[in-house]
């Protein structure tokens, strides 16, 4: 199952770097997350961490940032375990082993919202499900299975849901997921 899910991440990522325009750009975006064990050059001391501290002792904010385990949990119906979460990607498994598991992962885009999500309904197979949440938002089966996508302003959010029950129930719980998605203002 975990190579499946690394193989359905890679792709997925792929396919929307390709989608967003920027896979061929030559222009380089830093992150807000300085390396493992980067020093401010000035100073010689760490970078601040997410919560604002020079302090390596001190915890930094990490976590799924859009959802919690609770909410997937509320919603597939089953324990589950945040596995893996960042701004950029999240995991949730269920505790079990057995069951649906939710990957979550985050696209700033560089192409018009609203003509992107045209382009990516057209890669639906079968019928559309609109989802009131964001400034648009819907859930089809596309080519990894049951899928999500909301948008909010230049941000893409991408859910799937893998070893759902069958295609239905997956795309059931993400148009439940959909409206829990909180997404962070940018920093």
């Amino acid at each position: 199952m975990r190579t499946r899910r690394a193989a359905g991440a890679l792709v997925l990522a792929t396919a929307l770097t390709a989608l967003t325009g920027c896979g061929g750009s030559d222009e380089s975006r830093a992150t807000d997350q300085p390396e493992p064990g980067a020093t401010t050059s000035a100073t010689g001391t760490p970078p601040p961490t997410a919560t604002g501290s020079t302090d390596p002792s001190e915890p930094t904010e990490e976590g799924c940032p859009y959802l919690t385990a609770e909410q997937v949990t509320a919603v597939l119906g089953a324990d589950t375990t945040e596995t893996a979460g960042t701004v950029h990607a999240c995991f949730f498994d269920p505790v079990s082993g057995e069951g649906a598991s939710v990957m979550l992962s985050r696209v700033d885009i560089q192409i018009d919202p609203t003509e992107y999500a045209v382009q990516s309904k057209a890669l639906c197979q079968g019928d559309v499900t609109d989802v009131d949440a964001g400034d648009e938002a819907f859930a089809c089966v596309m080519g990894l299975g049951p899928q999500g996508q909301l948008y909010d302003g230049p941000v893409l959010i991408a859910v799937a849901v893998d070893d759902a029950a069958d295609e239905a129930a997956g795309i059931a719980s993400i148009v439940e997921l959909l409206p829990e998605i909180t997404v962070p203002p940018a920093s």
